[in-house]
């Protein structure tokens, strides 16, 4: 049987509004690249946000 990882890792796009930075969307390395976690962190700066990426990771609920 397999071990399963504790950890699930993704990237998380932070972005700020003017009044801080918070957390907008998450996303799951297995299930999406990281060039269009790149385009959407584009679409809210064309939008007037600044953005950042970060690596992330959460606990494996399954």
């Amino acid at each position: 049987m397999k071990k399963k990882n504790k950890y699930c890792y993704g990237w998380a796009i932070w972005t700020n509004w003017g009044s801080g930075w918070e957390k907008e969307s998450v996303y799951d390395k297995s299930c999406e690249s990281y060039s269009q976690v790149k385009k959407d962190a584009k679409e809210y700066r064309i939008a007037g946000a600044q953005t950042r990426i970060t690596n992330t990771r959460w606990l494996n609920a399954s």
